[in-house]
């Protein structure tokens, strides 16, 4: 995927987040602001380097989901973005209601 782009046309969507970076003791907390199917978007310090394999985990009151990603862009302005691998079974349900969510919100924000 091109450095230069999110991998996704997400929603804007805030929570807190964490993430680990695989086969590593790194372990950053950090600010979802965008989600979508494809990936996330979080603002982070320190951001890891593209191509860094991570876990996220996304605590958005009353739901909570991990996914595995890779991170495809970096930089300290924009935080980083993460393109999700395979989501587990258990959270695409919740995936679902979080976007469907931040959809609504979107749709609301435009009507008034």
């Amino acid at each position: 995927m091109d450095e230069d782009r999110s991998p996704m046309q997400g929603y804007p969507f805030f929570a807190h987040a964490e993430f680990a970076v695989e086969n590593s003791d790194v372990h950053l907390t950090a600010r979802l602001c965008e989600l979508s199917r494809e990936g996330c978007r979080l603002e982070v310090k320190n951001p890891p380097l593209v191509g860094t394999s991570v876990l996220v985990k996304i605590y958005a009151w009353p739901y909570f989901l991990q996914v595995q990603g890779k991170v495809c862009r970096s930089d300290s302005n924009f935080g980083v973005a993460v393109a999700f691998g395979q989501i587990e079974s258990r959270y695409v349900s919740v995936l679902n209601a979080c976007l469907l969510e931040a959809e609504q919100k979107q749709r609301n924000r435009t009507v008034g």
